[in-house]
């Protein structure tokens, strides 16, 4: 008796991927279906997404091999970081029009912060594709944010040793990579405007009297 319920579940279990299948076929013939693996996402009313998800995370081999028969492909759907890093490859070395500042800024956000878990020679391959499509070297180092560069400005300044006067801006020898920075700033008075609240009032003195646009009193 319990023999034929096991097999009748299993007969059910069955007829339900079926449908599901069925279902996902469906959903990958059309172009307008951007199907995506979440709890969220369902097609034609149907849960589908969770299906999918379900049937990954408990590992049922000959169901996955199905679905991914049928065209979906759970690695081009992975939020795993050497997969994300694989399709921003492909993308990048397949754009003809590629625009530097959007891939800047995804690899910045979700590739760089990644860096130290991803392979050599994945990181390599990008290199190279960076470098032929933009004709530039791609740097794995995380950029200066504006309280970077304010803390090395400050520290720059007090510095006695590389900086005996206490001046804000010297020269190009002496500040190295922070000078261009700090002159924009100098010659820019906007941009200074917006970086008026990181000084005390002495600073803020010590900068005028060098030149820099400020207005605040």
């Amino acid at each position: 008796m319990r023999k034929k319920k096991k097999v009748k579940k299993k007969s059910i279990r069955k007829e339900r991927e079926k449908e599901w299948l069925m279902l996902l076929k469906t959903a990958l013939k059309r172009k307008r279906v951007h199907i995506k693996l979440n709890h969220g996402f369902k097609y034609k009313e149907k849960n589908l997404g969770s299906f999918l998800i379900d049937a990954k995370k408990r590992n049922k081999k000959e169901l996955l091999f199905q679905i991914e028969s049928l065209g979906f492909s759970y690695k081009d759907h992975s939020r795993d970081p050497e997969d994300y890093l694989e399709r921003f490859i492909l993308k990048l070395e397949n754009d003809k029009d590629p625009k530097k500042q959007k891939y800047i800024t995804a690899f910045n956000i979700y590739i760089l912060p990644k860096k130290d878990i991803l392979k050599e020679e994945t990181k390599e391959r990008l290199n190279k594709v960076w470098k032929n499509q933009f004709r530039d070297v791609r740097k794995w180092t995380k950029p200066e944010t504006t309280d970077d560069r304010i803390i090395n400005w400050k520290n720059f300044r007090y510095n006695k040793e590389i900086n005996p006067d206490g001046k804000w801006l010297t020269t190009k020898k002496v500040m190295g990579k922070l000078y261009g920075w700090v002159y924009s700033r100098k010659t820019n008075k906007y941009p200074m405007d917006e970086l008026i609240k990181y000084f005390n009032q002495t600073e803020l003195e010590e900068l005028k009297q060098e030149g820099f646009l400020i207005n605040k009193d």
